[in-house]
């Protein structure tokens, strides 16, 4: 489920990409697999026809225990940079590690999916070149999202919470936002 806080709009050269309606502060937590999210097993993609299989594969994007996970929501329109503004907090939600201003585009770090590989475009002074997923994670590249975790874990509680609700709703995640 991904906060109500973005829309989706063309970018200029990434086709769509999801932009904040608001100023969203780092710490907020912007998605997290819910109920509605649809799993899959590569056969069963396989299984799909025409566009369908085509949008699946487009959007969804594989876990460790090699099924696929397609957001319920906009969330597949985050586009890939190397230095996101959003992460995987891994605590089972995503969060915003530095603060988005209204307009701005929400990005997240694709190297955290497994079996990519793509050519990067984002123009980050770390651009990778090549994003591709390597398990496990190369310390460097671990250390560097920790970096960037960490502070923003800190702003949970302090920060407006927009999926609070559901979250405490879905998992245990009281400990984390109370």
């Amino acid at each position: 489920m991904k906060a109500k806080l973005f829309e989706v709009k063309e970018t200029k050269d990434k086709g769509k990409g999801l932009f904040a309606k608001e100023h969203i502060p780092k710490g907020t937590i912007t998605w997290f697999k819910c109920a509605k999210c649809k799993t899959y097993t590569k056969s069963s993609i396989e299984n799909l026809k025409g566009k369908e299989k085509e949008f699946v594969y487009w959007h969804a994007y594989k876990i460790k225990t090699g099924k696929y996970i397609l957001p319920c929501d906009e969330a597949s329109y985050t586009n890939h940079s190397c230095n996101a503004n959003i992460l995987n907090s891994g605590k089972g939600f995503d969060i915003v590690v530095k603060d988005i201003r209204k307009g701005e585009e929400a990005t997240y770090d694709y190297r955290t999916f497994y079996d990519i590989k793509m050519k990067c475009n984002c123009g980050e002074n770390n651009c990778c070149k090549i994003v591709r997923s390597k398990y496990p994670i190369p310390i460097d590249l671990n250390k560097y999202w920790r970096k960037k975790i960490k502070p923003s874990l800190k702003q949970v509680k302090r920060v407006h919470q927009p999926l609070k609700k559901y979250l405490i709703r879905s998992e245990n995640f009281s400990k984390i936002i109370e």
